[in-house]
């Protein structure tokens, strides 16, 4: 993975510490037994940290994609101390940082690699509206005033891979995403299920799944519900957490809650649950 400048040596080290190798860019990536994709930082861990140190255990690979920088949160006054009212676009790009460095360190906890964590750069609040739109002009974010995919501590996926950034469209979302599951060939991929209450979460559904087609995907998709009740059904897998695994999953949630006080402060207490569940959906149309 290649890291922008302002990722700086002190970072770098502080992966190293967390068992997170950095590999060279032109380095070919295994394929992974699990791909977890997040609209937003913190999404993969609510939603499957478990399934993830389940994996890590068993010596599986684990990859995780994140969509969004989260750069619409509310708690972007936490970050910069500063109230509604003084806040300016650079400002939500400081939170993104934020909830970048929150994502590494979160995963590098569990034992993600580096190699094996990926940011999208899509707008937080705006894959919705993406998804739906009529793909000719670039959705711009209202808070960042961006139009393009961006890293704010670790580079975006296609400008590490493509050299530049991808405008926020349509095309350019399922672009990034079916090069990922083509490059690394995921035996079963997580992802916010479309009855989701927040939009995001919906539209990631529909982005990964369009991707998968896209794709020519044959392993499994799975869905979990972060916010609201989920799918009438049954779920199809569920997982209870040993009391080492919750703790873990509270440690890496409470990872999300630094800096982002009062925002954050119920994260760990509200999704550190005893069990994990999720429904399978079928991929071809």
């Amino acid at each position: 993975m290649t890291y922008n400048t302002r990722f700086t040596a002190g970072m770098l080290v502080a992966l190293l510490a967390a068992g997170l190798a950095v590999p060279a860019a032109e380095e070919k990536l295994p394929a992974l037994d699990l791909l977890i994709v997040a609209p937003h930082p913190d999404d993969e861990a609510i939603g499957c940290t478990a399934i993830m140190l389940q994996a890590l255990e068993q010596k599986q690979r684990v990859g995780v994609v994140v969509m969004t920088n989260g750069d619409a949160f509310e708690g972007v006054t936490a970050v910069v101390k500063k109230t509604k009212d003084q806040l300016v676009p650079a400002d939500y790009l400081k939170l993104a940082g934020a909830r970048q460095q929150h994502t590494v360190g979160a995963l590098g906890r569990l034992g993600v690699r580096a190699a094996d964590l990926l940011f999208l750069g899509y707008p937080d609040g705006g894959l919705d509206k993406i998804y739906r739109a009529d793909g000719k002009e670039p959705f711009q974010q209202k808070f960042t005033e961006k139009k393009e995919t961006y890293g704010a501590v670790v580079r975006d996926y296609h400008s590490q891979v493509h050299g530049r950034p991808t405008p926020y469209l349509k095309s350019s979302v399922l672009g990034d995403l079916q090069e990922i599951i083509k490059a690394r060939q995921p035996k079963e991929i997580f992802v916010t299920n479309e009855t989701d209450s927040h939009a995001d979460h919906r539209a990631a559904f529909w982005f990964v799944r369009d991707a998968a087609r896209g794709a020519g995907y044959r392993g499994q998709l799975f869905t979990f519900v972060v916010h609201g009740k989920g799918p009438a059904e049954q779920p199809g897998r569920r997982l209870v957490l040993t009391k080492a695994q919750q703790d873990r999953k509270r440690a890496v949630l409470e990872e999300y809650q630094v800096g982002l006080s009062p925002f954050h402060d119920n994260l760990a207490a509200r999704f550190a649950k005893e069990e994990e569940v999720f429904w399978p959906v079928p991929i071809e149309k």
